[in-house]
């Protein structure tokens, strides 16, 4: 009698329970290729997660306040901010020389070039505010072209 041929051995698959266990699992630690974002503080001294851009409630107010940092950047920012600041479509929130949330909406992630390092102007661009809007109590936080956050909470 002739001996069977060996059958090709098949990696194995994974159980369709331990995919649902792991996929669960990635979910619930922020699997989504996101940094762990910190929170906003509010005025009353509470946070909240600031994942995404705030609503714009005065779009002209907001186009305004992103000119003038454009302008101030440009005359006193590195040349990695002044790059970086060029992004910068709107800047929403209220703040003074003490306090207060910036919310800086960009074009990074879209836009008429692409950015090489996203992150790396999402920071130069929170560090750029900060030289500009010097305050003990303030945050800045930098958000990408669909208004997911890419900076949270740079202490300005």
């Amino acid at each position: 009698m002739t001996p069977r041929p060996a059958r090709p051995t098949r990696p194995a698959r994974p159980h369709s329970r331990t995919v649902a266990v792991v996929a669960l699992g990635a979910f619930l630690a922020g699997g989504t290729g996101c940094s762990v974002l910190e929170d906003t503080a509010r005025p009353d001294g509470t946070t909240r997660a600031a994942e995404k851009l705030p609503a714009d409630r005065d779009r002209a107010r907001s186009k305004a306040n992103a000119r003038e940092f454009r302008a101030w950047t440009a005359a006193h920012g590195t040349e990695a901010q002044k790059a970086a600041a060029a992004r910068v479509d709107r800047v929403i929130g209220t703040w003074d020389a003490h306090t207060g949330n910036a919310y800086v909406s960009t074009d990074i992630g879209g836009g008429r070039t692409p950015v090489a390092d996203p992150q790396g102007a999402a920071d130069a661009i929170a560090e750029a505010f900060s030289s500009w809007k010097d305050s003990a109590a303030g945050f800045v936080s930098v958000y990408d072209v669909y208004g997911h956050a890419v900076v949270t909470n740079h202490r300005f």
